[in-house]
């Protein structure tokens, strides 16, 4: 006769060990051409960029979890981008091939604003191209190119995907949203067309103070006054908001009020490129996995603050030293909200 383990026995069932973390990442991956002055010299760098940096800080801030990019990848422009993706735990299979050449951006990183000029050849992804993002119980569309995804096919998926994981974490980098896309001059900010219906449903946006007016024609212009700012947000069914103001740190905004986080002391700074992708990541990396909120904004203003010593991609290496503090604070027990 067969016994059940554990049952009658008194054998110990082993409990199931938890399924690894799977986090989705929509975005766009462009071929950055970044102007740097260093030391006094006049440098022209050519990096991976984009989506890249969000991807590669979750790769060093939730080590063993499985990452889905959701993108289209260039083939004339992909060897850049291979290192990266070869990576364990990057899933590629939610990548789209484009045959042509793909996003070219070019960063003037000598100038605090960084005026960016773009040729952007790849289109929004498809609707059918997110039905992946179902699988993921936490999401980051971070808008790289500003044409990322149509409006109706992020709503589209927003619901979806709330019926699927009701308690999920769904975050949103504004970013490049914010932009127009001319060809031939500078990029400009822009006034979003129903700007806050992308907001409806995020545990998370974040944005950038100048990017405040692309949502608002009266937008704030400190951290000091953004308060307002953030409750319309909120009010629009978005859960906390992230302003970040470079050098002068950033706003915190949630259900509990505003919280104002000094920006992480840099000794050198060479290029300020994919910071906020990073503090997006480190922000996903703890709130997102239900870090109290103090721990959380010190870790990502930490994190955004280590990789300006460096350019480009490469940049991101300084975020291995972190890592062992960020599994010692998931260890100590920084998961009540």
């Amino acid at each position: 006769m067969r016994t059940r383990t554990g049952a009658r026995t008194g054998t110990k069932t082993r409990p199931a060990e938890p399924a690894p973390l799977r986090v989705g990442l929509i975005g766009t991956f462009n071929l950055d051409r970044l102007l740097l002055q260093v030391e006094g010299e006049e440098r022209v760098l050519v990096s991976a960029g984009g989506l890249a940096y969000s991807l590669q800080a979750l790769r060093h801030l939730l080590p063993g979890a499985t990452l889905l990019p959701l993108a289209w990848l260039s083939e004339p422009d992909s060897d850049p981008f291979r290192p990266l993706l070869a990576q364990p735990g990057i899933a590629p299979e939610g990548l789209l091939r484009w045959p042509e050449p793909g996003n070219q951006v070019t960063l003037d990183c000598r100038a605090e604003a960084k005026p960016e000029t773009a040729l952007l050849c790849v289109p929004p992804l498809p609707r059918e191209a997110l039905e992946p993002a179902l699988g993921c119980p936490q999401l980051l569309l971070n808008c790289t190119s500003g044409r990322d995804l149509e409006l109706d096919a992020w709503r589209t998926l927003v619901r979806d995907w709330r019926r699927v994981h009701p308690t999920g974490w769904l975050q949103l980098d504004w970013h490049s949203l914010s932009l127009d896309w001319e060809v031939g001059r500078e990029r400009r900010l822009r006034q979003v067309p129903h700007a806050f219906a992308w907001v409806e449903g995020l545990d998370l946006l974040q944005l950038t103070l100048a990017e405040c007016a692309s949502l608002t024609p009266r937008p704030p212009r400190r951290l000091e006054d953004a308060a307002d700012f953030c409750l319309r947000l909120r009010k629009a069914g978005c859960r906390r908001v992230v302003i970040s103001d470079g050098a002068r740190g950033f706003l915190f905004s949630d259900a509990g009020g505003c919280r104002r986080q000094a920006a992480w002391p840099v000794d050198r700074l060479v290029d300020t490129t994919g910071c906020g992708d990073v503090l997006g990541a480190a922000l996903l990396a703890s709130l997102g996995q239900g870090w109290k909120v103090e721990k959380a904004l010190a870790l990502a203003a930490e994190a955004a603050g280590r990789v300006c010593g460096a350019a480009g991609l490469e940049s991101l290496a300084a975020l291995s030293s972190l890592t062992s503090s960020v599994l010692g604070e998931r260890g100590a027990g920084f998961v009540s909200g």
